[in-house]
């Protein structure tokens, strides 16, 4: 009877110990994501996109390729300047293409990829983003 209090206590506060760890490690994200927010350098991609456009992919997103593909055949890098941004395996780009989203007032939640941000304006899916390369590589 002695050992099964024992044993009970112990598995009590191991449980007790790895709630509290999870508890503090998640107020520990909710901090860093409040500080990427609230850090004055990030919106510097919304500066950035008023000048030069800014494409999001996926490194394995089809359409992405479709649209990296169309960009290659007609020499759009040559034509003009273009940054790419992929999202999928970078997290700060990630949160570039969020707030680029976010200052053209889409849901920042349901946001895909492939994305062109441009002038202040957000252009998103293969059809929108090659119609406005073409127009300013004067296609």
């Amino acid at each position: 009877m002695q050992k099964q209090k024992i044993i009970t206590s112990i598995l009590v506060l191991v449980i007790v110990g790895l709630l509290i760890i999870i508890i503090l490690g998640s107020k520990n994200k909710t901090k860093d994501t409040a500080r990427m927010k609230n850090d004055q350098s990030v919106p510097e991609i919304v500066e950035v996109g008023k000048k030069i456009p800014i494409f999001f992919y996926g490194n394995t997103c089809p359409h992405c390729k479709d649209v990296e593909e169309w960009m290659e055949n007609n020499k759009i890098k040559e034509k003009m300047e273009i940054i790419k941004k992929e999202v999928y395996d970078n997290k700060a780009n990630a949160q570039e293409l969020s707030l680029a989203a976010q200052s053209c007032g889409l849901d920042t939640n349901n946001i895909g990829v492939p994305f062109l941000y441009a002038e202040n304006k957000c252009f998103i899916g293969t059809p929108d983003i090659i119609n406005y390369l073409s127009e300013k590589a004067g296609l």
